[in-house]
């Protein structure tokens, strides 16, 4: 009789719990939702990810401190995935039901695939570093910035450009070095179909484990087989790691080395091989170099991180570019739907209505978000490694849409 009344009690004080939690919060109480961010704060990527997050963390802080938007305060969590994917699917269903979850960003390729099916399940929207697949098939995936696709495309367009400046005849031979996994693989669905459009002669590809030292062996294939341009992904410090090795074999002599969007930070690479690194450009749909110095929301660097502003990585301000959105994502969304129906739906139509603007104010490229593209830009811009700095060669360019001719 006393286990039956015990039990009854717990069953009423479980009730009584879900009865309280069910109820709407007192009217004075602050309003909020969250942004959940999923990725290598440590180990390969990290380079990337981790400054781009605290330049989240720091924008997110800047639209609290304001009363956040219109009286939502945003809730950032960043978790660490270390690069792994079956990390990363944990993380993801631990927080999956947190309520009025604004968006998943979910940094790995591999990542990014196995969580779509999930996404979709639970319909929150995802942001994913620079796969094509999101802009292939149009889903509750969006591209933080550019494509892979179009980014390397939009490096062959310079790499013919260049050729040509110099008076040199026919078009170039291009290597491609990249990373073992889906990401090394992703700029090459589309990207190898638009050299043959171009008539440029793209070299089979190379791909390094993500943890070399070095790089000799792929760059000595690729020298004996021609290549008069090679194009370097992974995430800085690898790009400077090849070119640093491609340096020491007497090859930047005679090659032209342009990394992907990821490598070639002033901050890395650069700060510590000046002299290798000379004359390497990188294509990149975001601030650079010694622009991204002058730009107004540098400032947060010296105000949240209280380091030298020298010290900025370049995707701390690619991060405030993405808060950036987020926040106009939020205002729109509940203007259109109201607190109670924030969620992946409402965010999904909201970021459908960014096309032409320049959210990112001036850090990226104008957004390109709508029913039809998932991309956060098709703008690029080129930079040169030039007496130890980054410097522009280019004002802001179309890159061409290489997805299109890729197979998905």
């Amino acid at each position: 009789m006393r286990r039956k009344k015990k039990l009854a009690g717990l069953m009423g004080v479980f009730f009584l719990f879900l009865a309280l939690a069910a109820m709407p919060a007192p009217a004075g109480a602050e309003k909020s939702a969250t942004w959940l961010s999923i990725g290598p704060l440590t180990g390969p990527g990290a380079g990337a990810v981790l400054p781009m997050t605290l330049g989240n963390a720091d924008y997110v802080k800047e639209i609290n401190a304001r009363g956040g938007v219109d009286g939502v305060k945003i809730n950032f969590v960043p978790v660490d995935s270390r690069y792994d994917v079956a990390r990363g699917i944990s993380i993801y269903q631990r927080y999956r039901k947190t309520p009025r979850m604004l968006v998943v960003y979910t940094a790995k390729t591999g990542l990014a695939k196995a969580l779509g099916p999930l996404i979709n399940r639970d319909r929150h929207i995802n942001f994913i570093s620079g796969a094509g697949f999101a802009q292939a098939k149009i889903g509750r995936a969006f591209l933080m910035l550019g494509v892979y696709q179009d980014i390397f495309g939009a490096a062959l367009d310079w790499m013919v450009e260049d050729w040509n400046k110099k008076g040199k005849p026919g078009k170039p031979t291009v290597g491609y070095l990249s990373w073992e996994g889906a990401y090394g693989k992703q700029a090459l669905n589309g990207g190898t179909q638009y050299a043959e459009k171009l008539g440029v002669k793209l070299l089979p590809p190379e791909f390094y484990p993500t943890g070399s030292l070095k790089h000799d062996t792929w760059l000595n294939r690729l020298a004996k087989e021609g290549a008069n341009y090679i194009y370097i992904g992974g995430v800085d410090p690898s790009q400077t790691n090849v070119i640093r090795d491609a340096h020491a074999l007497g090859l930047t002599e005679k090659i032209q080395m342009v990394s992907a969007e990821w490598g070639l930070m002033s901050t890395v690479g650069v700060s510590k091989y000046p002299r290798e690194l000379e004359g390497s450009v990188v294509v990149t749909p975001q601030l650079r170099g010694v622009e991204r110095l002058k730009h107004p929301m540098a400032k947060l660097w010296t105000k949240y991180r209280k380091k030298p502003l020298e010290d900025m990585n370049p995707f701390y301000l690619g991060g405030i570019a993405t808060g950036m959105v987020v926040e106009e994502g939020l205002k729109i969304a509940l203007k259109q739907v109201g607190y109670k129906k924030i969620g992946g739906d409402a965010m999904l139509k909201a970021f459908e209505q960014l096309k032409g603007r320049d959210v990112g104010q001036g850090i990226t490229g104008i957004c390109d978000y709508s029913p039809t593209s998932r991309l956060g830009t098709k703008q690029v811009r080129v930079y040169r490694v030039k007496g130890g700095t980054v410097v522009p060669i280019t004002d802001w360019i179309m890159a061409p849409d290489c997805v299109k001719l890729g197979k998905f």
